[in-house]
């Protein structure tokens, strides 16, 4: 089972929120604070059409390259519990919207910067560092 954590996500082009199960990608190397979400989040989130600061961009993945629009500081990401009850800090991403992907992506710099450590990729199990606590992917 691969590890997915429960975040939402506050767009902060129109202050609109979102509850998803994000899939932790260490495969999505990245820079910066970037997410991969699909179009059809990304209208719910205000963010397609892509808004006038996005940019096309090339990318390459294990698929080849794709053509995905890029939108920088668009969201407000926090982990979150079955609750809503917010488990981590909150960070800004850039976000890529995907016209193939289908579910929302946390690239390797997002899953660093939440503290998230992932302890058994089979069976789905994640911590934040430091703690002992054991979480279920979502």
């Amino acid at each position: 089972m691969p590890v997915r954590v429960r975040v939402r996500l506050r767009s902060l082009r129109n202050g609109s929120v979102v509850i998803v199960s994000a899939l932790l990608n260490t495969g999505f190397t990245s820079d910066e604070l970037d997410i991969h979400v699909p179009r059809g989040l990304a209208e719910k989130l205000g963010l397609w059409p892509p808004p006038g600061n996005a940019s096309l961009e090339v990318l390459d993945t294990a698929g080849g390259e794709v053509l995905s629009y890029f939108i920088p500081d668009a969201v407000e990401l926090v982990v979150v519990d079955e609750s809503g009850v917010e488990v981590s800090g909150r960070i800004t991403c850039n976000v890529i919207v995907s016209l193939h992907e289908r579910e929302v992506l946390l690239s390797d710099a997002v899953i660093e910067e939440l503290g998230i450590e992932i302890i058994s990729p089979k069976t789905g199990l994640w911590r934040f560092r430091g703690e002992s606590r054991l979480r279920k992917s979502a």
